[in-house]
């Protein structure tokens, strides 16, 4: 929902769509009076259908079966009397079931949607989480510092964190901690004898 219809209330809006629609539909079918008398109730399915889409699916019922009076008053073959006909049970079923299906697919393209924007939220968080290093990364063989593309030298570290999310802890190896601190690694460590 967009701010600016948070700003309305729902019933005010849907009922200036219902009327808004109701009267369009209204004043154009007047001119189609005379030049198309088959299609008169197109303008009125529009209205049912825009609604629908719009307001929801009770909007929807009421703007069709405000199109049955609407259309029996103006544009039936005895206009303003009402008679409602067989004609008109008709139009208002077909009306309300065309109102009803534009509704439900109107609610499912919304959740559909919904659903693709929390997908894109989801795949944007963590393509900004996955920060990974590519390419060749030139490294000195003796001090294992990184050359940067500005031509600097920076130690491995500091740059792995830059270029990514990783952060380090240290440790020494089994191997470091023996040629670095041999009496205290033979103290845990005594050698083996061979069986």
């Amino acid at each position: 929902m967009t701010p600016s219809e948070r700003a309305v209330p729902f019933y005010v809006r849907t009922t200036a769509i219902v009327v808004v629609s109701l009267v369009c539909a209204t004043l154009l079918t007047f001119p189609l009076r005379s030049i198309s008398p088959h299609s008169l109730t197109l303008l009125f399915i529009a209205a049912v259908v825009v609604t629908s889409r719009y307001g929801g699916a009770v909007p929807g019922i009421c703007t069709a079966l405000l199109s049955v009076v609407i259309f029996d008053w103006y544009f039936d073959r005895n206009p303003y009397h009402l008679d409602f006909s067989l004609a008109g049970l008709v139009r208002a079923i077909v009306f309300c079931a065309v109102s009803l299906l534009v509704a439900s697919l109107e609610h499912q393209r919304r959740r559909t949607v919904e659903s693709l924007e929390e997908a894109n939220r989801a795949l944007r968080q963590a393509m900004e989480e996955i920060r990974t290093l590519r390419g060749i990364l030139p490294i000195c063989s003796y001090c294992k510092r990184i050359r940067t593309d500005e031509g600097s030298w920076m130690q491995i570290e500091s740059y792995v964190r830059q270029h990514s999310h990783a952060e380090f802890t240290h440790g020494v190896c089994p191997e470091c901690y023996e040629k670095n601190h041999p009496e205290i690694y033979r103290k845990f460590h005594p050698p083996t004898e061979p069986a």
